[in-house]
């Protein structure tokens, strides 16, 4: 059987074999570095005792640039995903909160979906802006699409009605559902605070008649 070639002590090769050993060293510290488009470059002849060696440290440098690369299009992709998805709520968001003006100085806010602390929040804002804006003298705050909502937002809900009422306008909330009618009891709501009425029919017909007598 053929044996590799080696060096033994002494020979006058070793002086060469420790030069390349460096070499690869700094190459190594390299990659080790994140520095993976270094390679050990070095031209070995046929069956020179390190040839091998150089392939395989080459090979492994190159598979880890391959996977760097694949996580960074990962990454990018990730992050691509997530501006998309911020953009889709954001655009769902004003869907499900449009401004509508049903009558003169009347303004309508259909609210649909999942109503939690922040969305609530971000009602609240458009809603005092809208109001103050188009100067409406009466809001409605339909909830019909609205089947829970947390102790905050039912929070945010009482204190747009009166911030409402601060700016001059009536507030009239409809469509309150039994589970939402519950959690307003057991925070020991004060049903005065809110004027509420079971549907958008009823609400129009409430402010129509307001008007009428105003």
């Amino acid at each position: 059987m053929s044996q590799r070639p080696g060096v033994s002590p002494g020979d006058p090769r070793e002086s060469e074999i420790r030069a390349l050993v460096d070499d690869l060293r700094k190459v190594l510290a390299d990659a080790r570095e994140g520095a993976l488009d270094v390679r050990w470059d070095e031209a070995l002849p046929e069956g020179h005792p390190l040839s091998g060696l150089r392939q395989d440290i080459n090979a492994l440098i190159e598979a880890l640039a391959v996977e760097r690369r694949r996580s960074l299009d990962y990454v990018e992709r990730v992050e691509d995903q997530r501006a998309t998805i911020e953009l889709q709520r954001a655009a769902l968001r004003e869907l499900s909160t449009p401004v509508i003006e049903v009558w003169s100085g009347v303004l309508c806010f259909p609210v649909v979906g999942v109503m939690d602390s922040d969305r609530s929040a971000q009602l609240m804002s458009e809603l005092l802006e809208a109001v103050a804006e188009r100067s409406a003298d009466h809001v409605i705050i339909d909830v019909t699409g609205i089947h829970a909502m947390d102790g905050q937002a039912l929070g945010y809900l009482v204190a747009a009605a009166s911030a409402v009422r601060l700016l001059g306008a009536e507030c009239v909330v409809t469509g309150i559902k039994p589970l939402v009618a519950d959690a307003l009891l057991e925070m020991d709501f004060d049903p005065s605070l809110l004027n509420t009425r079971r549907n958008l029919r009823e609400a129009l017909r409430h402010i129509i008649a307001s008007k009428r007598v105003a």
